[in-house]
């Protein structure tokens, strides 16, 4: 009996273990338009979740990125509007966009050197739009705005 029972615990807390997922990456950023919190996270099974003050977390849509896709950078941020935009770096090395009520795009990376690896990422939104910032393996810094290739940043004065 005993040994059944210490069996039935332990099965319950492997089942309990499994579905417990780990945060693998995690965001924050204000909505402009009313200056509340948004935290998104990325779990380990790739899956991206949103929470906001005073409601429960809510999963986010992946729809329209590829089959078996891995999530390596991620980057969240809010519109002027007060929109929330997410992009991601997946595996591959390319770069995806996402806006609530649609489906998640593929960026351009016109502009990057052949071969390109990025080594972390941040998006951001300006008076005139949106802006991506990357810094590649070999530590020199990209930017890119909607509509442009990516443009090398200047490194002056960096030692």
């Amino acid at each position: 009996m005993k040994k059944a029972l210490l069996l039935f615990l332990f099965t319950i807390s492997l089942g309990l273990g499994a579905s417990a997922q780990k945060i693998k990456l995690f965001d924050t950023y204000l909505k402009l338009s009313d200056m509340s919190t948004r935290y998104v996270l990325v779990l380990e099974d790739n899956t991206i979740w949103w929470f906001a003050p005073g409601q429960a977390w809510q999963k986010s849509s992946t729809n329209g990125l590829p089959a078996n896709y891995q999530i390596s950078k991620f980057s969240a941020y809010s519109k002027p509007d007060g929109s929330s935009r997410y992009v991601a770096v997946l595996g591959d090395q390319s770069i995806w966009w996402f806006a609530p009520g649609q489906a998640w795009q593929k960026s351009s990376a016109e502009g990057l050197p052949s071969g390109y690896k990025i080594k972390s990422m941040e998006a951001y939104t300006k008076q005139d739009g949106t802006r991506y910032v990357v810094v590649l393996e070999d530590n020199t810094i990209w930017w890119f705005a909607p509509g442009q290739a990516w443009q090398k940043s200047s490194m002056s004065g960096l030692k």
